[in-house]
């Protein structure tokens, strides 16, 4: 059955790692984004800008569990919070919890399509 439901916040786990490829340029103050390899849970981005990666103490290839939200003012934009670090024995629990890694659409009316299966 596929169903309309509205979402707040959206909760995955990622790990993250610096990239300098195109298209990604440095920010104004030279620093790199970080890109998530989501793990576990729903997301709907999963980069991080690197001024804010380095501000925050971000570790590269350290898992995190991490919330996307929508600024009111941008919202077009999907913002990527980390929350707290995650450890390996966490992360099996947490998994569980948050399901396969799976991209949802979050978009401004913070409606999102998904199939559920009742």
């Amino acid at each position: 059955m596929r169903l309309l439901r509205t979402i707040q916040n959206i909760m995955f786990i990622a790990k993250f790692t610096e990239t300098s490829n195109a298209p990604f340029v440095q920010d104004k103050n030279g620093n790199f984004p970080l890109i998530g390899t989501v793990v576990a849970g729903a997301h709907s981005g999963s980069i991080i800008n690197g001024t804010i990666a380095q501000r925050e103490k971000i570790e590269t290839n350290t898992l995190y569990l991490c919330d996307n939200s929508v600024d009111p003012e941008y919202p077009d934009n999907v913002n990527t919070l980390v929350i707290a670090k995650v450890s390996v024995l966490e992360l099996m629990s947490m998994r569980t919890q948050l399901g396969a890694p799976r991209a949802v659409k979050y978009n401004t009316s913070k409606i999102v399509e998904e199939n559920i299966t009742a």
